[in-house]
């Protein structure tokens, strides 16, 4: 019986290869200039289109950043994994903190704006406990998301022992206040990556990101906590399970 024949690699498809295996040992270094289509062609005696194939594979991959005007950079050396997690429950929510860790970078005590207020649909003047700061997964050395939290007044006490830990913080508040959490609400956006948290998150300013917003109410019909994450379009997927009830 004769095997079947596998098809040959294309043109784009080897070049793609080459320049991965380049960028995975080191050749151009992150965050450093990448060589241009022209470049490229002349180097490999290569057309214009092959190379543009290539190019937009590695983009797709998370490799590169191409913007007219700024040019080619490199964003990673290998395609960054991407953060993946599956709600179907109230209890499930604890999955996220749980395979992440909160790393704080800010904390303090605000008085909501009202832009703010709108943004968090919260009231105006009301004073909240906000901690900011970075999630990452156990393993993955790029943060998934951007992460500010609310925490109304009367629970600021709350933030003693958080930051660096895997635990969610709604669920330390809800015990240490002796409460359950009654209701949840979430809301995604799509929108650009904030200047201002570009590089924190080693992204690109204006490029694509999603906002998600959650708010958290107690068993006493209290919005005690509301959190605002910026996550990078390419970091990021969620998985909503939906049963019939029988």
């Amino acid at each position: 019986m004769n095997k079947p024949r596998r098809s040959k690699p294309t043109l784009y498809q080897e070049l793609h290869d080459r320049l991965a295996a380049d960028l995975a040992a080191g050749v151009y270094p992150v965050g450093g200039r990448f060589p241009t289509e022209q470049e490229l062609c002349a180097r490999y005696s290569l057309g214009r289109h092959t190379v543009r194939e290539a190019l937009r594979l590695l983009e797709e991959a998370g490799l590169l950043s191409r913007q007219a005007g700024v040019g080619t950079v490199v964003l990673a050396r290998t395609p960054p994994e991407v953060y993946s997690y599956r709600i179907d429950s109230i209890d499930n929510l604890t999955e996220y903190a749980r395979v992440t860790i909160f790393d704080k970078k800010q904390e303090g005590v605000v008085t909501l704006r009202p832009k703010l207020a709108e943004t968090l649909g919260a009231e105006q003047g009301s004073r909240w406990l906000r901690m900011a700061g970075l999630r990452h997964t156990q393993n993955d050395e790029l943060p998934v998301a951007w992460t500010d939290i609310y925490i109304s007044e009367p629970y600021i006490g709350v933030r003693d022992g958080i930051g660096g830990v895997s635990r969610a913080i709604y669920q330390k508040t809800s015990e240490q206040f002796g409460f359950t959490i009654a209701r949840v609400e979430r809301r995604i956006a799509a929108v650009s990556m904030p200047e201002d948290l570009a590089a924190e998150l080693s992204s690109e300013p204006g490029a694509p990101a999603l906002m998600e917003r959650r708010r958290y109410w107690s068993d006493k019909g209290e919005l005690f906590e509301i959190t605002l994450s910026f996550h990078p379009g390419d970091r990021f997927t969620q998985t909503i399970l939906l049963e019939r009830e029988t």
